[in-house]
């Protein structure tokens, strides 16, 4: 599942891009950079995924992983 940057903060309730880039480790202009209605690079939904599973639910039986 891809997770756009906007529904990434609205599941962690993070309103800023400083919050999600401290959370993620990265600086806060290259948060910045993603859009909001796309979704956030895969190494990042990797990271998230790891650090928080719970946003992430297991594909349906039968859906791609």
């Amino acid at each position: 599942m891809d997770m756009t940057k906007a529904a990434v903060k609205a599941a962690l309730n993070i309103e800023t891009d400083a919050a999600l880039a401290s959370l993620l480790g990265i600086g806060r202009w290259a948060v910045g950079q993603w859009p909001a209605d796309q979704p956030i690079p895969q190494a990042r939904q990797w990271q998230l995924q790891a650090m928080r599973p719970e946003l992430f639910p297991a594909p349906a039986k039968g859906e791609a992983a």
